[in-house]
């Protein structure tokens, strides 16, 4: 770092001028560090914010509940129309026999299986 020879630099002697004698600009740095700060919150403040974020936790998973009975709804739903179509109809199972058709069903059975395993934490 480099000294300043106010000798040269007439204006940087002014400003550390102000500087040390709290004038100008610098008037209100120097009376907020005089000054301490009085804290604004409210003795129950820490209290009073925990139980927001409590209330808010709650409320962004009982969306998901919510969502976890549907999609388990229409699940159910969807297999108990499939039975039915494959007890009425007996060619149907002509078309449950073809190979790709079976992979088909073990990758959507897989992925939501995975899916049930895996922890049930928000992201985000």
């Amino acid at each position: 770092m480099k000294d300043i020879d106010f000798r040269n630099h007439p204006a940087a002697e002014r400003e550390w001028q102000a500087q040390e004698d709290e004038a100008g600009p610098y008037a209100a740095v120097g009376r907020a560090a005089r000054e301490a700060m009085e804290p604004a919150l409210p003795a129950d403040f820490a209290e009073r914010v925990a139980t927001l974020a409590q209330a808010q936790s709650r409320a962004l998973r009982q969306p998901a509940r919510l969502e976890a009975w549907l999609i388990g709804g229409l699940l159910a739903a969807m297999i108990g129309g499939a039975v039915a179509f494959l007890a009425t109809d007996a060619h149907a199972l002509d078309t449950v026999r073809q190979p790709l058709l079976l992979v088909l069903a073990g990758c959507v059975a897989l992925t939501q299986g995975l899916a049930w395993l895996r922890p049930t934490g928000r992201r985000g």
